[in-house]
């Protein structure tokens, strides 16, 4: 089974920001720039050594010009997990959704708000990035965990 994280806001939301700060928690590293490629974050803090092979699309297909079906056109096989940053308008949204769909992928979308407040989904402050991109990335990794328990993965 495939499975596509994607992250759905305006531009400027945080979407790259979450995305980034789910690798940098997860891989023990400290990015400055997030760019596409494979990474491998863990699930479980305690037991490091088991990792996930996960394809990262930090900048949307709208802001980057290059759809799905593109980047992977010349893949001799495509990633079993994305990561991946789209905006919802001006958007390639609908083509990523159905290149997403025609492929096997089940999706798992969080939508960034454009409003500001207290919810974790909604755009973040200075004061409050920690706490959002902390609660974000703990929804992200229990939601992939629960993909896989549900699927029998593991």
């Amino acid at each position: 089974m495939k499975l596509a994280i994607l992250i759905v806001g305006k531009q400027n939301s945080g979407k790259t920001s979450t995305i980034k700060h789910l690798i940098n928690k997860h891989c023990d590293k400290s990015l400055s720039i997030m760019r596409a490629g494979w990474q491998y974050p863990f699930l479980i803090s305690t037991f490091k050594s088991l990792r996930l092979n996960v394809f990262c699309i930090p900048a949307s297909p709208t802001e980057t010009g290059i759809e799905l079906r593109d980047r992977f056109k010349d893949w001799d096989y495509i990633p079993q997990v994305l990561i991946l940053a789209e905006q919802s308008i001006p958007s390639k949204y609908p083509s990523t959704i159905s290149y997403l769909t025609a492929n096997g992928y089940t999706i798992i979308q969080y939508n960034i708000l454009d409003t500001n407040g207290a919810m974790d989904w909604e755009r973040f402050t200075s004061k409050n990035e920690t706490i959002k991109l902390d609660s974000r990335v703990n929804q992200i990794v229990n939601d992939i965990k629960t993909f896989i328990k549900t699927n029998g993965i593991i």
